[in-house]
């Protein structure tokens, strides 16, 4: 029997990506038959939290910082899976999860044009490679720049390995996508209210038509429950650079 595939989902607090949680979520269990171990990341007032006191001052979204924490959470052990919230399957994450790392690979993520080249929006880890690589989380959690630092740091060390673009497919950028990625965030169909910038119209209406059928299908078929996700935390978000 496979093992359980360790899949961490950076979100929102409040519910303001519920329903790309649940289209999301709807999408990853129709597409495989294997067992999910899912941990929803979200900023939290629960002191007893892995994810409380983060210090997100720095952050482009919610959770940006941390998915450099997950090894941790994984006792250095085993794979796990890293993605964003926005996003919806059309393949099997089993496929994802089984792939095999380079020695001298200590994750796997598509090659873009942002981040040193790679893009840390959907990342495969091999945690135990880190075990003595990253400092305690609680030593850096709140720093102000450590999502940065970190992120750069493990760039340098050119330790990420290829992943093809089908498993973070921006908007539709690479064809034949079993992961796409809603990266754009003016123009996510859900409309996240953590987002303070300019809104606009998708580019791709199709792309638009395929997240509703997909979250009305998880309502529907699914019998998902939007009460079950939009929930008000009490957690405040600063949002940079919007």
């Amino acid at each position: 029997m496979s093992e359980p595939i360790r899949l961490f989902i950076g979100t929102s607090a409040n519910g303001e990506d519920a329903k790309a949680e649940i289209a999301y979520e709807y999408s990853l269990r129709a597409n495989t038959d294997r067992e999910l171990d899912i941990v929803w990341m979200h900023q939290t007032n629960d002191t007893n939290s892995f994810w409380y006191g983060w210090n997100d001052s720095r952050w482009s979204t919610p959770f940006s910082g941390f998915r450099w924490g997950i090894p941790e959470y994984c006792n250095f052990e085993g794979k796990a899976i890293y993605t964003d919230v926005d996003m919806v399957y059309y393949g099997d994450i089993g496929e994802l999860y089984d792939k095999e790392l380079a020695d001298d690979e200590w994750m796997l993520a598509r090659d873009g044009e942002r981040f040193g080249g790679k893009e840390f929006c959907v990342i495969l880890f091999d945690c135990a490679k880190f075990k003595d690589e990253l400092a305690p989380v609680k030593t850096w959690k709140q720093e102000e720049y450590h999502h940065q630092y970190l992120m750069q740091a493990l760039i340098n060390k050119k330790i990420t390995g290829y992943l093809d673009p089908v498993w973070n497919s921006h908007d539709g950028d690479a064809p034949n996508w079993k992961l796409l990625h809603y990266t754009t965030m003016n123009t996510q169909p859900w409309q996240p209210a953590w987002f303070k910038g300019e809104l606009k119209e998708h580019p791709n209406a199709g792309l638009v038509r395929d997240f509703w059928y997909t979250y009305n299908a998880a309502i529907t078929d699914g019998g998902y429950d939007i009460k079950d996700y939009d929930i008000d935390r009490g957690v405040t978000y600063r949002c940079i650079g919007q």
